[in-house]
C-alpha cells in the first residue's frame, strides 16, 4: 500500500508540474499574444496615416489644378471684358464729343 501511496504522490506531483508548466506557457503565449495584437494596432494605425496624407495630397493637388484651371477661364473672360469695355467706352466717348459738337442731339 506505501508503495502505491508512493505512486499517486508521485503522479500528483508530476501532474501538478504539468499544470504548472501549461500555465506558465499559456501566460507565455498571451503575452507574445498581446505584444503582437498591438504592434499590429500600431502598423495599422501608420497604415492609416499614410493612407490619409495620400489622399489629402491627392485631394490637394486636384484642388489647385482646378484652382488654375477656373483662375485661368476667369483671366480668358477679364480679357473678353476689357476689350468688350475699352469697344464701349470709345463708342461712348466719340458720343459724348458729338453731342458736345452739336453733330448729335442728347
Amino acid at each position: 500500500m506505501e508503495k502505491v501511496w508512493e505512486e499517486l504522490k508521485k503522479i500528483e506531483r508530476e501532474a501538478e508540474r504539468i499544470r504548472s508548466e501549461g500555465l506558465r506557457k499559456s501566460e507565455e503565449m498571451v503575452a507574445i499574444a498581446r505584444e503582437e495584437a498591438e504592434k499590429l494596432i500600431s502598423d495599422s494605425r501608420k497604415y492609416a496615416e499614410e493612407e490619409a496624407d495620400e489622399l489629402l495630397n491627392k485631394y490637394l493637388e486636384e484642388a489647385k489644378k482646378e484652382r488654375e484651371e477656373s483662375l485661368k477661364k476667369n483671366e480668358d473672360a477679364s480679357k473678353e471684358l476689357r476689350k468688350t469695355v475699352e469697344k464701349r467706352i470709345n463708342k461712348a466717348v466719340r458720343m459724348i464729343f458729338d453731342a458736345v459738337l452739336g453733330k448729335i442731339k442728347v
